[in-house]
């Protein structure tokens, strides 16, 4: 073994080590059971722990050896498909929908996407509703869904784009996706126990997935988990169930590629050549994939999507990601192409859960620092817990809130942390990674907190009210419900329910959480009698219609093709 191996071997022991506590946080303030960390370099694994359980009723511990559905790092696999075809001639980066798929009646919007546009995103298509378990269908469903409407490209993450690709591959070799990638890719990669379909068969060799066990609030740390729901996929927006040795293959061929010693397979040929990962890694979006640090981390400077992957820069490394988000499953893949490591984190967390994201960067962030001869970032935390400043008067959040309706909020300081005071009663603030709050209170467990500072008033927005630390004690004037107003369900696992509420005149649409579920309060806006666009920007595809108006309630809606019904528990 190389000096410089071993180097790396004891920076990724050292690392895991030192960040076990997090791992264990991450059990806490997170809804995750448990995970496996791996750090991997272009030789195979230097260091790998599991943590928390892959079976919370059974009380067994998480192991390595079972597989993980992988979500969206799955598209990868299917711009490699798109990719072989192309070098053999069988499809081009500028043919459209249209011409290879005719039988598909999208519409016109949406017929002159180019393949190149559906790799990296910039289709202008919807995200998807994912209705349907099966894509053939599901693409059908879809077909009368909007796209965007900018002449500009636009980044816009879409999985029904994805859904399309899968279809070309199927037209043009001939193979179901699921096929074609088990064939050409997972096993020429060494990637033997990685599965391109998950079938009812296949759910003992898997970690339990988990999620929220109450969908109808944010789930807040103390909340219970319940296994999820299981169903078979070979999706080609997230297909693959892999194991963390599966992962390392992965990584250990990324890195091959990215430096000019590729993996070879039986043949001797590069399975992934440097020329085709220069490739998929060049035509970038405007923008990518959000990320996500604990405070004192390395930024990252650049995140932009390219074809299955994201492309970033830290501290002036070239870097490649992409995060995976199933029912029950949470994954994260970090290649630092630069400093010649990877970080692969893989957890039966709701795959709305940004714990994978986290770990995977604070670990690589840690081994990278061992490597270069620097102290590694020390008192990071996980904790959510919101603490009061050393002096409680100053933390901005400290005082009494009023809202419209007369009810008041209070925050106090209690045991050095932030406890919220409503209706008698009391509960502990916590804060999200992505900038919002929830708490444990009983009174206010339905909607999210958020924290607003507008001149000189602040307080917080729960729902459609508003807690003001400046309200003038007024109430506004009675106006009429708009029809659209309250809670919706559906049977999808991915996006189970929502919420519209009305605060200022704003229609919001709010989700308690879900893997396709948008993590913030979305705008809706009215772009035709009964059709309101989801978020502000012009551009965006995203639909809701009304279905039928009764005793002026709205009954049901169509969220792009996903029917959802007017709740009978408000």
């Amino acid at each position: 073994m190389s000096e410089a191996r071993e180097q790396r071997q004891h920076a990724a022991a050292s690392s895991l080590e030192s960040l076990s506590y997090l791992f264990e946080e991450s059990t806490k303030f997170f809804p995750v059971p448990g995970g496996v960390v791996s750090v991997i370099d272009r030789d195979g694994v230097l260091s790998e722990t599991s943590f928390g359980f892959a079976n919370i009723e059974r009380a067994t511990p998480m192991s390595s050896a079972l597989r993980f559905e992988i979500g969206s790092i799955s598209k990868f696999f299917t711009a490699l498909a798109v990719n072989r075809l192309i070098d053999d001639g069988r499809l081009g980066l500028d043919e459209t929908i249209a011409q290879v798929l005719p039988w598909l009646d999208l519409s016109a919007s949406n017929r002159g996407a180019s393949v190149a546009r559906l790799l990296n995103h910039t289709s202008g298509m919807s995200v998807g509703a994912d209705t349907l378990p099966d894509d053939t269908g599901e693409i059908w469903n879809s077909r009368e869904c909007a796209s965007s409407s900018s002449a500009s490209p636009h980044f816009h993450y879409s999985n029904l784009g994805y859904l399309v690709l899968g279809e070309m591959v199927r037209a043009r070799s001939g193979q179901r996706l699921a096929d074609f990638v088990q064939e050409q890719w997972l096993g020429p990669l060494g990637m033997h126990d990685a599965l391109a379909q998950v079938t009812q068969a296949d759910k003992a060799s898997l970690a339990t997935g988990y999620w929220p066990a109450r969908p109808d609030h944010p789930w807040a740390p103390g909340d219970e988990l319940s296994p999820s729901a299981f169903f078979e996929i070979d999706s080609a927006s997230g297909n693959i169930a892999a194991t963390s040795a599966d992962m390392a293959a992965l990584v250990q061929a990324l890195l091959g590629a990215s430096g000019g010693d590729p993996v070879v397979g039986d043949d001797g040929a590069a399975v992934l050549s440097k020329d085709l990962f220069e490739r998929m890694t060049s035509d970038l979006a405007p923008t990518g994939e959000p990320t996500y640090l604990l405070e004192g981390m390395s930024p990252v400077e650049q995140s932009r999507y390219a074809m299955g992957i994201n492309v970033e820069r830290i501290d002036g490394h070239l870097c490649v990601s992409h995060g995976g988000g199933m029912v029950g499953y949470s994954t994260f893949m970090l290649v630092d192409c630069t400093a010649r490591i990877g970080v692969v984190v893989l957890t039966n967390a709701n795959g709305d859960t940004l714990a994978s994201h986290l770990l995977a960067r604070v670990v690589h962030e840690n081994v990278r620092a061992r490597l270069e001869g620097r102290t590694p970032l020390s008192g990071l935390s996980l904790d959510s817990t919101v603490r009061a400043n050393a002096e409680a008067n100053e933390n901005p959040m400290v005082g009494s809130y009023v809202a419209d309706d007369a009810t008041t909020l209070e925050v106090r300081v209690a045991g050095g942390e932030l406890r919220i005071h409503f209706e008698n009663e009391e509960g502990a603030l916590y804060r999200l990674i992505g900038g919002r709050y929830v708490t444990d209170h009983p009174g206010l467990r339905t909607f999210h907190l958020d924290w607003y500072q507008s001149g000189e008033d602040h307080g917080f927005t729960h729902g459609a009210r508003t807690f003001s630390a400046h309200h003038r004690g007024e109430s506004l004037a009675s106006t009429p419900t708009h029809p659209l107003v309250g809670r919706y369900r559906s049977f999808s696992p991915w996006f189970p329910e929502f919420r519209v509420l009305e605060r200022g005149g704003t229609l919001l649409l709010v989700a308690p959480g879900g893997v396709e579920a948008p993590g913030e309060e979305t705008e809706l806006v009215e772009v035709a009698p009964g059709e309101y666009r989801v978020g502000a920007e012009e551009w965006l595809p995203e639909r809701i219609h009304i279905n039928h108006v009764r005793g002026g309630e709205v009954i049901s809606v169509d969220r792009d093709g996903c029917h959802y019904s007017r709740a009978f528990i408000v």
